[in-house]
Formats: structure tokens, C-alpha cells, sequence
């Protein structure tokens, strides 16, 4: 794709992703788009290494897919506000922001006897407090979030998270996800998008 079309999509989809943020009028939601824009990669990162959306802007493509996906299951979440739905879907990732770094790595050129440099995605964790748990510390240092929200992008990982696959972190996610229903949502969502829509053509 060519690159100006490409930026003038990511630049929509940015115009969207804050103007989502914006309509649930959440105090401090100024200062957490003011964040993402200035002191993050938010909207250029990836969402992965290798998988889905391994890709310039990939992270917030993501994000927005999540919500929609998120936004279609609404019917069968009776009670949960639109603006949970906003905040859980496009914040459930942030921990990816400032993660992702440019690196050159050897590959072998399939079917040739050969290796070439390429440019890759690698991971530097300046904050490592986990996945879920540190999207939710990051955007609470800006909004206040509900405890189904938080719980929502806690365990958005669903049986992914390492902490599931514990005896007793395996109980909290299922009680979250049963106390909750946005929860199990949420992690259907993202593992609908990375599985089965992934975007890769962008």
C-alpha cells in the first residue's frame, strides 16, 4: 500500500479512535489522549512482534476492532453502558505503548541457501508489570475506571494470560468473567480480531 494512503488511514482512524474516547466525556480523558499523542507510540506501534497486526499502527487498528467487535456483542451485555464498552475496548492494549522497538534480525530466504537482514519488531518492557493488569495501571493514572472495566481489560487475555493458567489466578478470571460478563466479551473480542480478522492486507 502506498505509504500516503497509508497514513491518511491511520490519521482516520486516530480521528475516530479519539473522538470515541471523547463522546463518553470521562473526566480525564483529555489528558490521557493528550498522553497517547504526545508521550506514546500509541498510534504508529504494532500490536505484536510477528502476529496480529505486526504492522505501523497496527496497535491502534487493533484497538479499534476490539471496540467494534465489542460494540456488535452489545445486545447480549444487558446493563453495560456504551461508554464501558468504549473504555475497555480501545484501552485494553495500552500496555503495548512505548514496548515495541525497530531491530534487524537474520532471516533465512525460503527455498535459498541464504540469510537476509530485515527489519523486525522486537520488545523492550521499560515498565514490566504484566499485560492486563498494566493497561489497567496505566489508564487509571488519567481516568477512573469501573470495576468492570478494569476487570475487563485485566483479563482480556483470557486462557492466554500466564496468570490464568495458575490454580488460583484460573478462579479470579472465571469469577471475573462470571461477575462480569464485559469481561468474557472483551477476550472474545480480541481473540475474534487477532485470529480471524487481523487486518493484514493494511
Amino acid at each position: 500500500m502506498d505509504n500516503s494512503i497509508k497514513s491518511q488511514m491511520l490519521e482516520k482512524y486516530k480521528e475516530e479512535f479519539c473522538r470515541l474516547l471523547r463522546s463518553t466525556e470521562r473526566e480525564g480523558i483529555e489528558n490521557l489522549i493528550s498522553w497517547l499523542e504526545n508521550e506514546t507510540d500509541f498510534f504508529t506501534a504494532p500490536a505484536s512482534t510477528k502476529r496480529h497486526g505486526s504492522y505501523e499502527g497496527g496497535l491502534l487498528i487493533h484497538s479499534l476492532s476490539v471496540y467494534r467487535i465489542l460494540n456488535n456483542f452489545s445486545k447480549n451485555l444487558p446493563g453495560v453502558e456504551k461508554n464501558s464498552l468504549i473504555i475497555a475496548g480501545l484501552l485494553h492494549d495500552l500496555c503495548k505503548v512505548n514496548f515495541y522497538v525497530k531491530t534487524i534480525r537474520n532471516v533465512k530466504i525460503p527455498g535459498e541457501r541464504r540469510w537476509e537482514e530485515v527489519e523486525v519488531y522486537g520488545i523492550e518492557d521499560t515498565l514490566p508489570l504484566g499485560h492486563g493488569e498494566k493497561s489497567v495501571y496505566m489508564a487509571m493514572k488519567y481516568i477512573q475506571l469501573t470495576d468492570e472495566e478494569a476487570m475487563a481489560i485485566r483479563w482480556h487475555m483470557g486462557g492466554y494470560d500466564d496468570a490464568a493458567r495458575s490454580y488460583v489466578g484460573g478462579i479470579a478470571q472465571s469469577s471475573a468473567f462470571e461477575k462480569y460478563p464485559m469481561a468474557a466479551a472483551v477476550a472474545i473480542a480480541d481473540m475474534y480480531d487477532t485470529y480471524i480478522i487481523d487486518n493484514r492486507n493494511i
